[in-house]
């Protein structure tokens, strides 16, 4: 890397739905696309203040970007990627386990499943669930030999996820979680509020111009969905709800909700867009999206089994700032 690369970089951009990490490439002399993609996952960038990992996030109207390059980009990623970056806290606790499954309520910036890493040489990340859960194990003098997976949560969600402890365990659970047999109970905290206080939400999720998911019409290329709500409280700048997924398409709650006008607080992508002279909403911690119930036949004793995983306090406290 150059050293004229080597600096903080502060822009003001005006390129609304463009992805981000291009935008920086082109934007600034000498940074390829790659090395923009690296900077944003490492967390040297910033919207308007928020620090930003996902490099396709879409622009927003008239904002202002920082990109902290003044120590390079890769020595950074390296060292997250080697746990320098890994979340502070626990990483999960355990909820029920048995020789076949385990559960854990994953904590919030937690890898769900390995990933590819991008541009470093590595092939998977090692910070993730799976891996904690079997250091976890060794420590207590329990060798594990599998760990399936069975369904994702996104890195930013907490909540209950469930693993396979053994093949035939997976093969089983995966079949419960893909024909919608099992249960799987969300709270989140979204600006704004629906218009019904309980209602079901049937959409297709595919992709729009831009390349991001969004809904789509009945015969546009897509997955069909369908999410139940109910509201559990209102606030004046922002509403509590329960969410039931019949279906699991990937990022659907933050979808839906952000296509009837009510975005998830936190969410980076799919979040609030700022429209004229409207005032920003509360600045959410984190993802507001936490997966609180999981409910599922066991795969070996048929038993129903049913899993909570504690609302984070940090929904309480933001819940606050709504008020």
């Amino acid at each position: 890397m150059s050293d004229e690369l080597l600096k903080l970089h502060r822009l003001s951009l005006n390129r609304p739905g463009e992805h981000l990490f291009a935008v920086l490439a082109e934007t600034i002399p000498g940074l390829t696309r790659s090395q923009a993609r690296q900077a944003i996952v490492a967390g040297l960038v910033s919207l308007d203040g928020i620090p930003i990992r996902e490099a396709k996030t879409p622009l927003p109207e008239r904002v202002k970007v920082a990109v902290d390059l003044r120590h390079g980009i890769r020595r950074i990623l390296n060292a997250q990627l080697k746990g320098d970056g890994a979340p502070k806290g626990k990483p999960f606790e355990i909820l029920y386990e048995d020789q076949y499954l385990v559960v854990v309520d994953k904590a919030a910036g937690v890898l769900s499943a390995p990933i590819p890493s991008k541009g470093t040489g590595e092939k998977t990340t090692r910070e993730h669930l799976p891996a904690f859960i079997r250091r976890a194990m060794t420590k207590r003098g329990r060798e594990v030999g599998y760990i399936g997976i069975v369904h994702r949560l996104d890195k930013e969600t907490s909540g209950c996820i469930v693993f396979a402890l053994t093949r035939e365990a997976q093969r089983l659970l995966s079949e419960q979680f893909a024909g919608h047999a099992a249960g799987r109970t969300y709270r989140a905290i979204v600006f704004n509020g629906p218009r019904n206080d309980e209602d079901e939400l049937h959409q297709r999720i595919g992709r729009g111009d831009d390349g991001r998911r969004s809904m789509v019409e009945e015969d546009t290329p897509g997955k069909d969905t369908v999410t139940r709500f109910k509201v559990v409280q209102r606030h004046p700048k922002g509403t509590e709800l329960e969410v039931d997924l019949e279906t699991g398409r990937t990022h659907q709650i933050r979808v839906a909700f952000s296509d009837i006008g009510c975005p998830v607080a936190g969410d980076r992508v799919y979040g609030w867009r700022p429209r004229g002279d409207q005032l920003p909403p509360p600045r959410a911690p984190r993802l507001m999206l936490h997966a609180h119930r999981l409910v599922f036949d066991h795969p070996m004793t048929g038993k129903r089994v049913e899993v909570q995983a504690p609302i984070p306090q940090e929904f309480a406290d933001f819940v606050q700032a709504l008020a």
